[in-house]
Formats: structure tokens, C-alpha cells, sequence
């Protein structure tokens, strides 16, 4: 009688040992029906603060995503040190960038997210999961934690990600971190939500353009109405340049009556950086796709081979980075703009 009960409590410890944390499912099978339950949804809702820790002072998001299946998207995403807000959007008329409260939209066409797709998306989670051979899935406090290689274009410092799911898959948290596993972009889900309804209108341009600025204030502290910005402005001067590259002209210059000014660079790379008050309220591109520059949402167009060209708006002044450089430099070069005054 003994004997058997030794031999039935080893029958039960192999099958703890067999089973692991994932009961009767093996790490494969997680993974698999993580798969699945991405084809079968027809869209969600989230929302979540993200906070970016690679420049000198950490920058807050709150991020509101609504998808609906196969290609509608609504990404808003509002800067907590500025208050304002900017939104992806994608519809039947092709992808744009809105900055509600300059009544400004970048419009092009573009596979996006499909080609570059960002952290709060939930697709773009369960793609680098599921495309990772070398994934470690584990179980904590009644969650799948999933770590695995990080691919962003344009940041190569971004290497692994730890992304925490519940057991029905919906995300919880996700962190990306540089080689040393120092945390450089964080992101928690406060509302996940499978399958939402939307309205009719929920992804129409012009519904996000007027909905979102009439929270944005239109009277200055005094009572009066803000006045329109005229085309003055100090030029601001990247404090990085790439190795082997230095300025060589500041030049202003008058395009279709308004004043731009005008950077020249030369050496390794070879490129302008143009800086205006720009009046125009939309600008369409054939192709190009939203750049998330931590500070701002950029729009980045390939213009032949080896030469791209970014574009971004911060207080109403508008830069463009034209030349040969690759994403990731165009980026650098960005960065070390923001929270710098004019001169």
C-alpha cells in the first residue's frame, strides 16, 4: 500500500514537472493560440501611458488606439509635458498625421503599420512574439510573460522587449530595452477591450480634426483672442551632427512669399534642414509613413535610393530634413532639436 502511494505521488510530480506553469498548454501552444486569437478579432480598443526614456528628460503619452478590422486605425497620442495631441489616423482615403489645434494634416499613402508598426499596437506585441524562434514564455501572477527580440526601424540601441499578457491575451505592459537591459520605452494598458463597437464616423478625418480642437484653448490668459502666428521665428540648431559631417551655410530665403531658413550640412552625409511658419493646413505626400520622434509624430518619405525626408511641426514651426541620411541619424538629429530656443 505504501509502494503505491510513492508510485502515485512521482505519477503526479512528472505531471506537474510535464505541464509546467501553462497547465496542460506547452510554450508552442501559447504562442499558437496567441496567433489565432489575433486572426480572429475584428478590432479593439485601448488605452495607455508610455513613456520614453531616451532623451535627457523622460516623455509621458497618454495612447488611445481603436482599431477595426482590416486597415481602420485612430492613434491618439497626447504629450503630457506639452497637452497636446496628435492623431494617426488611417481610413479608405489613406493615412494621415492630424495636429488638431493647428488645423494641419499630413496626408500619403502608405502601408503603415503593416511595414513599421509601433509598440502600442496590439498586432505589432503578437507579431514580435510569434515571429521569434528564440521567444521565452513564462508564467507570473496568472500572466503569459513573453520575452523576445525588439525590431524597430531607425533605433538599432532598441534589442529585447518583455511583453506581459493575460491569459486571454490581452496586454498589460510591455518594456523595450538597449543591450544592457536599461529600459528605454515602457508602456501600460489601463483598458484593453476585444471586438469594441464604433461610431459610423469614428476614423472620418475631418470628425477627429474638429472634435479634438475644440478642447484646445483659443484666448490667451487675459481674456483676448490669441493672435495668428506671423512668419517670425528663431532658428533652432541641432546640438548633434553625425560623425564627419559639419554646417556649412545658414541662408533665408522667401518660398511662395514666406520666410524659411535654410541649414546646410556637408561631409559624411550631405543635407538641408529648412525651418518655417508654414501656412498651408494640409500637405499630401505620395508615399511615406508616421514617425514617432518621442516628442512629436514626424512624417519620414522616401524620396529615391539613398535620400529620405522628415518632416515635423513643434510650436507651430514646421522642419524639413532632406539628404542622404539614414532613418536612424534623421532621428538623433531631430532629437536633439526639441526643448532647445530659437536664436
Amino acid at each position: 500500500m505504501r509502494r503505491r502511494a510513492i508510485w502515485i505521488a512521482l505519477l503526479l510530480m512528472l505531471s506537474l514537472i510535464s505541464t509546467g506553469c501553462f497547465g496542460a498548454k506547452t510554450p508552442e501552444d501559447v504562442v499558437e493560440d496567441l496567433s489565432s486569437n489575433l486572426n480572429k478579432i475584428n478590432g479593439y480598443k485601448s488605452s495607455a501611458v508610455l513613456t520614453l526614456q531616451m532623451g535627457s528628460t523622460p516623455q509621458e503619452y497618454n495612447v488611445e488606439v481603436w482599431y477595426a478590422k482590416p486597415t481602420k486605425y485612430r492613434v491618439a497620442l497626447t504629450s503630457k509635458q506639452r497637452n497636446i495631441t496628435q492623431i494617426i489616423l488611417r481610413n479608405d482615403e489613406g493615412v494621415f498625421v492630424l495636429t488638431p489645434h493647428l488645423n494641419k494634416s499630413f496626408r500619403f499613402q502608405s502601408g503603415w503599420p503593416e511595414n513599421n508598426g509601433p509598440l502600442y499596437l496590439y498586432e505589432t506585441l503578437v507579431h514580435s512574439i510569434v515571429e521569434d524562434n528564440e521567444r521565452v514564455v513564462n508564467m507570473a501572477d496568472k500572466q503569459y510573460v513573453f520575452e523576445v527580440k525588439a525590431n524597430y526601424s531607425g533605433n538599432r540601441s532598441l534589442a529585447k522587449q518583455k511583453i506581459w499578457m493575460t491569459e486571454d491575451f490581452k496586454p498589460t505592459q510591455a518594456e523595450i530595452m538597449d543591450n544592457n537591459m536599461n529600459t528605454l520605452v515602457n508602456i501600460k494598458f489601463n483598458e484593453f477591450t476585444f471586438n469594441p463597437t464604433f461610431d459610423k464616423d469614428a476614423f472620418d478625418k475631418d470628425r477627429n480634426m474638429t472634435s479634438s480642437i475644440t478642447a484646445v484653448p483659443t484666448l490667451a490668459t487675459n481674456g483676448t483672442p490669441l493672435k495668428k502666428p506671423n512668419d517670425q521665428f528663431g532658428v533652432i540648431e541641432p546640438t548633434y551632427l553625425p560623425k564627419g559631417v559639419q554646417q556649412v551655410d545658414i541662408e533665408p530665403v522667401k518660398v511662395d512669399g514666406q520666410r524659411v531658413v535654410v541649414l546646410k550640412y556637408q561631409g559624411a552625409y550631405n543635407y538641408l534642414l529648412s525651418e518655417s511658419r508654414p501656412t498651408a493646413a494640409s500637405v499630401s505626400y505620395e508615399q511615406g509613413m508616421p514617425l514617432d520622434l518621442g516628442f512629436t509624430v514626424g512624417v519620414l518619405t522616401q524620396m529615391g535610393e539613398n535620400r529620405r525626408l522628415l518632416t515635423w511641426e513643434l510650436d507651430g514651426v514646421e522642419f524639413q530634413l532632406k539628404g542622404d541620411l539614414p532613418e536612424e541619424e534623421m532621428v538623433k538629429i531631430a532629437d536633439s532639436m526639441y526643448g532647445l530656443g530659437g536664436k
